[in-house]
């Protein structure tokens, strides 16, 4: 039978339909069961992490963002209240499963859990709320010496590194990677990655102020040759890679792992060397900038982007077996219906035993909607948390 707690019968959440930062709206919502259905667990939420996906879904430029009014985020970390450990249980699942297979796998994991866990999990959306029902094989145990908030900040981003690395780029070791955004979340995590895989590293920030972070972090193993603010001038950016290049002795970059694309784009896949595969995975070059899509339609917010999006960079596949290289894009949403994939990545990512994630800056539950807004100008470093209830030691 389901291990019961009493809990609330509503929570809190930010909701909206998609289309405008302004439209989230804080509300009471009833949970949608008091007790689990098997293979859910019941998690009272303490951290939730911010994603980019979560910037697209609330803008409404995500295709996987639902219809109507919804409550986002893809990321949290907080306490086991209940479990539907057992089919004795006797209710229906409210979780919608992936597939069939997702949900044998939730049903077969639900036993390892129970009431007072320690948890950080992933959901397609619902995150940014109170309390979340999750299917147990989206769950894992927080490491003991790690707190709830470094729990909501590694699960999503280094699953989208190590993908991108590892099955996308079959990274290998004393190959050179070029990492995009290095002092964000995922480029922190990418560089920790690299360095327990014997990878040599190069990487890349916007601001000044970002690269004494990559260097406090990565003692001996970054240094500032090896941390490029990128030049706004392609050329000059060009020269750039060239320069860290030449500081590994190497001709070309294995591997390119980007979430900034734009103007970017065409002087990265340039610096990569034969047999070398550009993975994309975001382009912050190409972000909107605003609470609405409708600013896009502002004269000098709207024409800025409309220049960039028709001066993007095309890729010829007719060229790429002469010049040898690939270009691979991804998204994470697409993996929740590949389960076993899904586990064993999440598993190979607690086996590294990675030093717990950087949280750069932490807000309020009540204060999410700024928070977004700072994480969608691109002026963070590390992870951006939210705290749900004041501490997060579960206590």
């Amino acid at each position: 039978m389901a291990t019961r707690a009493v809990v609330p019968s509503t929570r809190r959440a930010w909701v909206l339909k998609a289309g405008s930062v302004k439209s989230l709206r804080l509300k009471e919502k009833p949970l949608p069961t008091e007790r689990c259905g098997h293979g859910e667990v019941l998690v009272r939420v303490k951290c939730i992490g911010l994603n980019f996906a979560d910037v697209f879904s609330v803008l409404g430029l995500y295709s996987a963002t639902p219809k109507g009014e919804f409550i986002p985020g893809l990321e949290f970390s907080g306490i086991v209240e209940q479990v539907g450990a057992t089919s004795e249980c006797g209710r229906a699942t409210t979780v919608e499963f992936a597939c069939d297979e997702a949900r044998m796998r939730a049903e077969r994991e639900a036993s390892g859990f129970k009431p007072g866990d320690r948890v950080a999990g992933v959901v397609r959306f619902g995150a940014y709320a109170t309390t979340v029902m999750a299917p147990a094989h989206q769950l894992r145990h927080v490491p003991k010496s790690w707190s709830l908030a470094q729990g909501a900040a590694f699960n999503v981003q280094a699953l989208t590194s190590h993908y991108g690395l590892s099955e996308l780029g079959n990274v290998k070791p004393g190959q050179c990677v070029l990492v995009h955004s290095c002092a964000g979340g995922c480029g922190l995590l990418a560089l920790a990655i690299l360095r327990a895989k014997g990878a040599k590293a190069v990487g890349t920030v916007g601001s000044a102020s970002k690269v004494d972070v990559v260097l406090e972090r990565f003692k001996g193993y970054m240094t500032r040759d090896l941390v490029v603010v990128r030049s706004s001038d392609p050329k000059e950016y060009s020269e750039q890679l060239r320069r860290s290049l030449r500081t590994l002795g190497a001709d070309g970059f294995d591997i390119a792992l980007d979430a900034v694309a734009g103007k970017y784009f065409q002087p990265t896949f340039d610096a990569l060397g034969p047999g070398g595969r550009h993975v994309v995975y975001g382009a912050a070059d190409m972000t909107p900038q605003g609470d609405t899509v409708w600013t896009l339609l502002n004269p000098m917010v709207g024409l800025r982007l409309a220049w960039k999006y028709l001066r993007r960079p095309r890729v010829d596949p007719l060229e790429l077996p002469a010049q040898n290289k690939s270009v691979m894009g991804f998204n994470l949403i697409w993996m929740f219906s590949k389960v076993s994939q899904l586990i064993s990545l999440l598993d190979e990512l607690y086996e590294m035993d990675l030093e717990p994630p950087l949280v750069g800056q932490t807000f309020a539950f009540e204060d999410l909607p700024q928070a977004l807004r700072l994480f969608q100008s691109g002026q963070t470093t590390g992870k951006v948390v939210i705290r749900v209830g004041g501490d997060d030691d579960g206590e």
